[in-house]
C-alpha cells in the first residue's frame, strides 16, 4: 500500500488510511513501529506492531534444503 508525506504544521506527517489499520488490526492510542528494512535491494519503511521484525534466514534456510532433498530424490 502506498501511502503519501503530508506537510502538518511545518513537518512531515504520515496519515494511515483506515482500510490500513484495520489490516494491521490496530486502533487510536495503540503503538506502531517504523522499521527500515530492506526488500530485495530495496530500502524500505515498515509498519510493525513490534519493535523489530523476526530474522527468517531459518524459515528460508529450511526451504531451500527441503527443495535440495525433492531434487535429489528425483535423480
Amino acid at each position: 500500500m502506498r501511502i503519501l508525506i503530508e506537510e502538518w504544521d511545518g513537518d512531515g506527517a504520515i496519515r494511515i488510511p483506515d482500510e490500513a489499520l484495520q489490516e494491521l488490526e490496530l486502533d487510536v492510542g495503540d503503538s506502531l513501529y517504523l522499521i527500515e528494512e530492506f526488500v530485495g535491494n530495496t530500502r524500505c519503511l515498515v509498519l510493525s506492531k513490534k519493535p523489530q521484525i523476526a530474522d527468517r534466514i531459518g524459515e528460508l534456510t529450511e526451504a531451500w534444503n527441503s527443495e535440495q532433498r525433492g531434487s535429489l530424490e528425483d535423480k
